[in-house]
């Protein structure tokens, strides 16, 4: 233990030093973290309690099925908190040159593990948890909730939460890579990607909302009520269902009957915890060799096949252009961690499409038809600004030590810059627009709306894409080799808050007449088809200004000595 508290106490110095660091860049950085960070967190805190009020005193859907929503969100925020520490994991447990230094010391293999997976907690979940702590504060705050009630869900609830999470994610892993070795990683990646999807389908198959609300809304006016009996069995050894039923019956003041999950929570971490520590102490060690076996035959064999990508054969492009080309297509397979993630945000795509064409939005209200298309929106562009955030921030970085060989070559660096800019902005563009088409198309089998719809992406991503590699240039990061521990980074947090900041300002600029085309069509049958005029404009030139501010910042961080 001793051994332990000496790493965590050193890398908590470490990460003081530099946190408080006196340099006027870090100075300046700091402090535009904080108000970027701080603005953000009040934003999610007055939506999340806006969103309380308005489920409970004006859709009256009653405390029950509002926890019963609540309980769904966790499911996701759980599933992705998993997700997260099991990508970002595989990096730090695995190919981290600071885990070679620490096998080489008189530390045992679990208490390895267990330092790197703390690091590699807050590595992967420091955004979601700053969303989770605002949106909990939102739902405190309507209910007037004391403030002991924020410390012991802080601290008791829902660290708790996110660490089972965390700790499955890492200890599955490691055996999971133990199976690869017999089965082959393959196999095993397509079972991992099955098993993922499976288990959110599944879940919403047995829950099943529309009929939850359905049968809820049978009882009204008693819809406060507690209707348990209207819960699966399978989804009450859920932690999410721990976490909804305790705010449950905490703002009941009934804290007997919360006491349950309370303990239900610690006890499940602490056995997790205990559990994965044993399965360390046997098997942590085994599956480090065979990643590094596996990296070693990998890179032994890339070095003596010819391919189609390799340096030094012909191509389409220009010299120059065929080598950075068939450069970053190299680096991205030899990364697992990369194509990893890339196939487990497709099959998000994927599940989310099939999710819109089998639900029914084209509603009566225009009102609601407006709210309907600006969601579905949202989280398109959301998804694309955390596919911009998760492969287009890093790309400066992942230069890496090597970065001097291409300065020193005859390549200009504005070319460089331009090169990675257009890359990622076809990349990412086939990707927001074939997206934009699909679920436009479904919503309301509107041609025209489509067509808005795809001029508006197609400057979203212009100045996503812009944004996230200047921003990867200005916060680069040459020594860190692991993309997403980059995409994880306080440079990379505020890029994606700054993305936020954006898309509001869009959905702003869109809101108002977008609700006047679906009136119009109510009413009318029929809109003009310059109502989309004068929003497309004013976004054009936002995402125009943005962009070139971008690029200003961007050439003038890619010269910089690193």
């Amino acid at each position: 233990m001793r051994e332990l508290l000496v790493v965590l106490n050193t890398r908590a110095q470490s990460f003081l030093k530099r946190a408080f660091e006196l340099r006027w860049h870090t100075v300046v950085q700091n402090l535009a973290s904080f108000l970027i960070v701080g603005g953000f967190t009040v934003a999610v805190f007055f939506v999340s309690r806006f969103a309380t009020d308005y489920l409970i005193t004006q859709a009256h859907i009653g405390l029950f099925l509002f926890h019963r929503f609540l309980s769904m969100l966790l499911y996701v925020f759980f599933i992705t908190v998993n997700v997260g520490n099991m990508i970002v994991s595989f990096g730090t447990l695995y190919r981290s040159q600071e885990v070679g230094f620490l096998m080489s010391l008189p530390i045992s293999h679990a208490k390895i593990f267990l330092i790197k997976f703390v690091d590699n907690f807050f590595y992967s979940s420091s955004t979601l948890t700053l969303l989770g702590l605002a949106m909990l504060l939102g739902y405190g705050s309507y209910f007037d909730m004391p403030w002991y009630f924020y410390f012991v869900v802080i601290f008791f609830v829902m660290l708790p939460f996110m660490l089972i999470a965390g700790i499955l994610a890492t200890t599955t892993l490691m055996l999971l890579i133990q199976l690869g070795t017999r089965i082959g990683f393959r196999l095993l990646l397509v079972l991992l990607l099955c098993c993922y999807a499976l288990s959110v389908y599944g879940y919403f198959q047995v829950t099943n909302p529309m009929s939850l609300v359905e049968e809820v809304m049978k009882l009204w006016p008693n819809v406060n009520d507690y209707l348990g009996y209207l819960d699966p069995p399978l989804v009450k050894f859920l932690p999410n269902h721990w976490v909804a039923e305790f705010l449950y019956w905490s703002i009941h003041n009934d804290y007997g009957r919360a006491l349950p999950y309370f303990t239900l929570l610690l006890l499940t971490m602490l056995g997790l915890i205990a559990l994965a520590g044993l399965i360390a102490r046997k098997y942590y060690y085994e599956s480090w060799l065979a990643v590094s076996d596996l990296r070693a035959t990998k890179s032994a064999r890339n070095s003596t096949q010819p391919g189609t990508f390799q340096l030094g054969s012909g191509g389409l492009f220009t010299p120059q252009l065929n080598v950075l080309l068939r450069r970053d297509f190299s680096l991205f397979l030899r990364e697992p961690s990369q194509w990893l993630h890339l196939m487990l945000m497709f099959l998000l795509l994927v599940m989310f499409l099939v999710s819109v064409a089998t639900m029914n939005l084209r509603f009566d209200q225009p009102a609601t038809q407006a709210n309907a298309f600006l969601t579905v929106f949202l989280f398109n562009s959301f998804l694309v600004a955390s596919i911009a955030l998760r492969f287009v921030f890093p790309m400066v970085s992942l230069e890496g030590d090597a970065f001097w060989t291409v300065r020193t070559s005859p390549l200009v660096l504005r070319r460089l810059y331009w090169y990675k800019v257009l890359v990622s902005l076809v990349v990412v563009l086939g990707i927001a627009e074939t997206l934009t088409v699909s679920s436009a198309y479904l919503f309301a089998h509107d041609w025209h709306l489509t067509v808005v719809a795809c001029a508006i992406t197609f400057f979203v991503v212009i100045t996503l894409v812009g944004a996230n590699v200047a921003a990867g240039g200005y916060f680069a990061a040459y020594k860190e080799r692991n993309p997403i521990r980059i995409a994880s980074s306080q440079g990379a947090s505020l890029t994606f808050l700054g993305s936020m900041g954006y898309l509001t300002l869009v959905t702003a600029v869109i809101i108002i007449p977008l609700n006047r085309y679906f009136n119009s069509i109510d009413f009318v049958g029929a809109a003009t088809p310059n109502w989309a005029f004068v929003p497309l404009t004013i976004i054009a030139v936002l995402s125009m200004i943005v962009f070139i501010v971008s690029a200003a910042i961007g050439l003038k961080s890619i010269r910089q000595d690193y």
